[in-house]
């Protein structure tokens, strides 16, 4: 029996484990970036020849941008409902161990082995949805991660029409581009064109 409580026990502790993975997971892939940027959008900045290189701030329009943002609230409702689930049935499980542990004395060896079986059944069950959970959780991000990239590039291969635009870039604190002149950031007129397309989209 000693061997068995010292079993569930470590169970128990790498089930408690995916949950702070899911807490992690939503610190990490859920938040925007390092710093909201919201002083340019809303207003244009200077007229930009058309034909050129302009950028877009990612972080100010992932702040700003209306269908991310509800998806962004649709993901994180949906990590408490799977953080909520594994929480309930991990200290259901515990509660039951505990119990099945003062009760051992007394019990027979079949009993014992009986309810042993049946725990190590349910502590078995718990880890397969845990992992279950947090696969269709990364699937599911990814999936919003494509239909927003998706979004994106439709509507900048429209909004480009006449303009011509050699390069959009995605300007981002800590990416790649160490510098850019606030005359090519479009980020304004692409962000209100977003949320008038998704508004409209809206049923």
């Amino acid at each position: 029996m000693k061997n068995f409580t010292n079993i569930i026990q470590i169970v128990l502790i790498l089930a408690v484990s995916g949950l702070y993975i899911l807490h992690f997971k939503n610190e990490k892939d859920v938040s925007v970036g390092p710093a909201s940027h919201t002083e340019n959008v809303g207003k244009d900045t200077n007229p930009v020849a058309s034909g050129g290189v302009v950028f877009i701030n990612s972080d100010s329009l992932l702040d700003n941008y209306v269908y991310f943002k509800n998806k962004k609230l649709e993901f994180e409702s949906r990590q408490n409902r799977i953080k909520s689930e594994l929480e309930g049935e991990n200290n259901k499980l515990q509660r039951d161990v505990e119990s099945y542990q003062r009760r051992a004395p007394g019990m027979t060896e079949i009993q014992r082995q009986i309810e042993e079986e049946q725990l190590m059944m349910r502590q078995q069950k718990l880890m397969q949805r845990k992992d279950e959970l947090l696969d269709n959780l990364d699937e599911e991000q990814a999936k919003s991660s494509e239909e927003l990239y998706d979004r994106l590039a439709k509507f900048l291969k429209e909004y480009n029409v006449g303009k011509n635009y050699q390069f959009i870039l995605g300007f981002q604190k800590g990416g790649g581009i160490l510098f850019a002149n606030d005359s090519l950031d479009i980020t304004g007129p692409v962000l209100r064109g977003l949320n008038e397309e998704y508004s409209e989209s809206k049923p």
